[in-house]
């Protein structure tokens, strides 16, 4: 009885065990199926090597303004991109701009250059890095062995002095008086800054024709004494909005603002209103975080070539221009607004230069 019992145990156990068994079997192929999935998909995360990304100015960075945008700029591409990123510092040495330069080609797939000072340098290093891509940034070159990308610094000066000349006929705002005079402090007389210059005369003339433009070069990006000095002098001119486009050396306007000097601020390059936030009405936005980004993607997607020209304005979202509508009556915020559509669409163009 016993051994019969025992014979129909195994009768019913064997299907089990061969159940058991092929299951083991699947189970087991399942795994090593998503053991090799994860393993090729490790393969291919491993051979997909970062872009390297070097950002070099000619000066140094802590300008608070177009070189330290930039620094956002890279901060995106990190973010968006996983890219590998350097910084570089020329400190206004031609021959450190070279050196700095070619030993950026031997770690970056892209090498930005920001600063006019160090476009010679430049364009005797490119050729001989044929692997690394360099891109000027705030010019347009004549070359094909580099890309460049310029702002239309013009039209978002024209906001500028647009702005500024809508303030200075109004007597019955704070710190206005009758002479509707507004000053210009720009840093190293460059291009930029005399296309900067003349697209804020023309805002200007273009709201207010019996207004007049002082300016002052202060010949330095770094020197904030002088930028004050030159507000102060403006001041003296009768200036009562001055637009600082200046770098470091514009923050001497702030300065002068905030210890008592009864002037309106336009600041320049970035968003400067905190820097006073009592006296700046605006600032003068160049977008060249958003440049170093869209160029990366450009890059990474195969678009970008050597020889590849751009230039963006208002339209492009390359320059803009941000009010503090707290400090800026109503109506002249919706004028600007209105202005800044027109250029837009093309109703308003600025010429570049004074002979256009």
């Amino acid at each position: 009885m016993e051994k019969e019992e025992k014979e129909k145990m195994k009768k019913h156990l064997l299907p089990l065990v061969g159940l058991l068994i092929i299951a083991t079997m699947l189970l087991t192929a399942c795994s090593n199926g998503a053991d090799t999935a994860e393993t090729a998909e490790s393969e291919t995360t491993t051979d997909a090597e970062p872009v390297t990304v070097g950002v070099f100015v000619a000066d140094s960075f802590g300008d608070r303004a177009f070189y330290d945008i930039a620094l956002d700029g890279i901060t995106l591409i990190e973010d968006d991109f996983g890219a590998v990123t350097h910084t570089y510092e020329g400190k206004l040495d031609y021959e450190n701009y070279k050196t700095l330069l070619t030993n950026a080609a031997k770690t970056d797939d892209i090498v930005f250059v920001l600063g006019f000072e160090a476009i010679d340098a430049m364009l005797e290093v490119a050729p001989q890095n044929p692997d690394t891509l360099y891109i000027y940034l705030d010019g347009v070159l004549d070359s094909a062995d580099v890309v460049s990308l310029g702002y239309k610094d013009h039209e978002g000066s024209f906001l500028a002095g647009a702005l500024g000349g809508l303030m200075t006929t109004r007597t019955d705002v704070e710190f206005i008086n009758e002479d509707q005079v507004i000053g210009y402090v720009g840093g190293v007389d460059s291009p930029v800054m005399q296309r900067a210059l003349w697209g804020y005369e023309q805002g200007l003339k273009y709201v207010a024709p019996e207004a007049t433009l002082e300016y002052i070069f202060v010949g330095s990006w770094v020197d904030p004494a002088k930028g004050k000095e030159a507000t102060l002098a403006l001041m003296e001119k009768g200036s009562d909005i001055n637009f600082m486009y200046a770098g470091l050396s514009g923050e001497g306007g702030f300065n002068a603002a905030n210890e008592g000097a009864e002037t309106w601020i336009i600041g320049g390059g970035a968003d400067q209103r905190w820097l006073g936030p009592d006296n700046t009405i605006a600032s003068v936005m160049k977008a060249c975080d958003v440049s170093i980004h869209d160029l990366t993607e450009m890059y990474l997607n195969g678009e970008l070539n050597k020889g590849d020209t751009f230039n963006w304005g208002v339209k492009e979202n390359g320059m803009y221009l941000v009010m503090s509508e707290d400090l800026v009556p109503a109506d002249i915020v919706t004028t600007i607004n209105d202005l800044q559509a027109k250029i837009v669409n093309g109703e308003i163009t600025i010429s570049e230069f004074r002979d256009q």
